[in-house]
């Protein structure tokens, strides 16, 4: 999902897919490594129903197991991606579906105990910045989790973006509209959505992929390892390349929220 300024399909189908599963060992752990941040930030088990906003080919989902979550749904606006994640990862407890544009979600008439936005944010401008987050807050269920990952700007990220652009297959500039950093991205949201501490807690603010997937081209497995050797809780330092948020969405007691996160933890 993101801004109509950008042609997302031209995209090759299954493009990020295809790298996550097998490229460049650098690109492959960015992915994993990402993925495995935002699995451990969700439920571990009998977490009932989870929504991945922006799915594209699907490479998230597929690494989530139906004890974990018994219902998944992914969305995306790129039909072509959504029929590839339909064919490859669909299954009677996982879901694949087309949406015209972000006010398509309205079509989707049930809540979810989480949701995750993984690296979508930046693509938007900010009305549709605004109307992802509110249309979150309607789709997230009292006391749900959302898991939102995306590039920061106080870190090598610009640098990083810098290369790509000229030596990736696919290139960033056009694509990363909004910018957010560690520092500001608390008030560039409420600035984009004013009504985001009404309907929204933030309960870990962290990042990740400071340095360890440029190691995987020395030793993939090692630098796997080390990407797992400090837990997201007690990550702190402000400078890796990804921002991640978790935040609860409010209508929960105090009672009920501190039992699922001491469980969570």
């Amino acid at each position: 999902m993101g801004s109509s300024a950008y042609d997302y399909e031209g995209i090759p189908v299954g493009f990020y897919d295809a790298v996550f599963r097998g490229g460049n060992p650098v690109r492959r752990l960015w992915h994993l490594s990402k993925f495995e941040r935002v699995l451990d930030c969700l439920p571990p088990r009998d977490a009932g129903s989870l929504l991945d906003i922006g799915c594209f080919a699907g490479s998230f989902l597929s690494l989530v197991s139906q004890t974990r979550f018994a219902r998944q749904l992914g969305v995306d606006i790129l039909h072509s991606q959504v029929e590839y994640a339909r064919a490859r990862y669909g299954t009677g407890f996982r879901e694949f579906r087309h949406l015209p544009d972000l006010r398509g979600l309205a079509t989707v008439q049930e809540t979810f105990d989480c949701i995750t936005a993984i690296e979508i944010i930046e693509h938007l401008a900010p009305d549709e910045a605004c109307e992802l987050l509110r249309q979150i807050a309607v789709r997230l269920a009292p006391g749900g989790r959302l898991v939102m990952t995306t590039p920061n700007y106080t870190s090598a990220w610009p640098i990083l973006e810098a290369v790509l652009n000229r030596f990736s297959d696919v290139t960033y500039e056009e694509q990363h509209v909004t910018r957010f950093d560690y520092f500001r991205i608390e008030r560039q949201l409420r600035d984009l959505y004013p009504d985001f501490e009404r309907d929204f807690t933030v309960e870990l603010k962290t990042t990740t992929h400071l340095f360890t997937p440029f190691l995987a081209g020395l030793s993939f497995r090692a630098a796997r390892r080390l990407s797992r050797l400090v837990s997201h809780q007690k990550w702190r330092l402000p400078f890796g390349n990804l921002v991640m948020l978790v935040v609860r969405r409010k209508g929960r007691s105090e009672g009920q929220v501190a039992e699922d996160s001491a469980a969570w933890a």
